[in-house]
């Protein structure tokens, strides 16, 4: 992010912040709870918005040799990520093209060919079908044509995007996700490890959490046990950038910017950033570190959630013992917060059941949950009309 943005979206949460006001943008919007347990919107969403786009599914460090791999479940599409020779990351659908069966078991590892478990037929790093096992039996396969197939990806910022539909998007981030992943690298976050990944199945729609984490008018309550301390009441800002949302969390300390040079300005010194990245990424963004959480709709009441410290890479030493405490303590306690907000998410998917409710009501200091909403439904609509 370059400096003179820093001290415009500092300067904005200074004056929130001094004023003790709320940043608002919209008036009142009412969203009918329905959205939140329609099965037909939900099989619309997952085909629209996540099969059909560049998923957020590694970090770079889980790549860091050529031949390194790790399997994942893009949405519900079965996924091989790997290194190759040249330092790329490419991803292949993990399903052998003889009889269907998955390639690698393995959830991570090391090398030369993937080797499938029911007939051993084998296949390059770079998808190329190599051995087919007693090939006089198949006369007419085209071995150029039965290659692992290949999943469009793309590698920024210390993240590996990947979507599970061949062919649906192109192999490079669009012109928002690219200044997203520029302001991400020139935060510094390409220099660094996964420390911790936890996973987690939440039994609440996908919406309500991101809903929790585009506005902090809950922070006074929900998180008095956490970080609430940290915090002034209801002061956060956001941006679209595209489909892409960056809410910007002054704490207290961002007070003591009325003493200091714009030139020392510094937005993570005196900030939590949280980048909301579509479909399914969220990446919170602290002063020494980041987390990212990576979230798979399983059912409209069911989501997954890998919640991933990244930290500063530790050099080839690797970690000391007193810095894996400090990063494992950094790790528990971020869970805890998150618990928290998920929880919650939990309780409003069993409120919705109950029928108290026909409609949820955004405050006008909660415009980011507004437009995102707005958003969503006006490219449901000019997808499926």
């Amino acid at each position: 992010m370059e400096h003179q943005k820093q001290v415009e979206l500092l300067q904005r949460c200074l004056e929130l912040t001094a004023r003790e006001e709320q940043y608002v943008t919209d008036d009142e919007f009412l969203v009918p709870v329905d959205k939140y347990v329609d099965r037909e919107r939900f099989d619309a969403e997952v085909a629209r918005f996540f099969k059909r786009s560049a998923n957020v599914a590694a970090h770079s460090s889980e790549l860091p040799e050529p031949g390194d791999f790790v399997t994942r479940t893009v949405v519900d599409t079965p996924v091989i990520i790997v290194r190759q020779k040249d330092g790329r990351a490419s991803a292949f659908i993990n399903v052998c093209r003889h009889r269907g069966a998955t390639v690698e078991l393995r959830e991570r590892g090391r090398c030369r060919r993937f080797v499938c478990p029911y007939h051993a037929w084998a296949y390059e790093t770079d998808g190329t079908l190599a051995v087919v096992r007693q090939p006089h039996g198949f006369p007419t396969l085209d071995r150029a044509k039965h290659g692992l197939v290949r999943l469009p990806c793309f590698e920024s910022a210390g993240l590996v995007w990947v979507c599970p539909e061949p062919g649906a998007v192109p192999g490079a981030p669009d012109v928002p996700t690219r200044a997203i992943l520029d302001e991400l690298h020139g935060l510094g976050a390409t220099d660094s490890v996964v420390f911790a990944s936890t996973p987690h199945i939440w039994h609440a729609n996908w919406k309500l959490l991101v809903d929790g984490g585009l506005e902090s008018y809950h922070f006074r309550i929900a998180h008095r046990k956490t970080i609430a301390e940290f915090f002034p009441d209801n002061t956060s800002t956001y941006e679209f950038v595209g489909s892409h949302v960056r809410t910007v969390l002054p704490r207290r300390s961002i007070l003591d910017l009325a003493n200091q040079s714009k030139d020392e300005w510094r937005i993570r010194d005196h900030t939590h950033l949280v980048y909301q990245l579509a479909p399914n990424g969220i990446v919170l963004m602290q002063k020494g570190y980041f987390d990212l959480l990576i979230t798979t709709p399983l059912a409209p009441d069911r989501t997954r959630v890998d919640l991933m410290a990244i930290v500063p890479h530790p050099g080839p030493d690797g970690f000391t013992a007193k810095s894996r405490e400090f990063w494992e303590a950094n790790h528990q306690f971020t869970k805890k917060t998150l618990d928290e907000d998920f929880t919650l998410a939990e309780q409003i998917q069993r409120g919705i059941a109950s029928g108290a409710n026909d409609r949820f009501r955004f405050a006008g200091f909660e415009g980011a949950l507004t437009r995102w909403h707005q958003q969503l439904d006006s490219k449901l609509t000019a997808a499926y009309g």
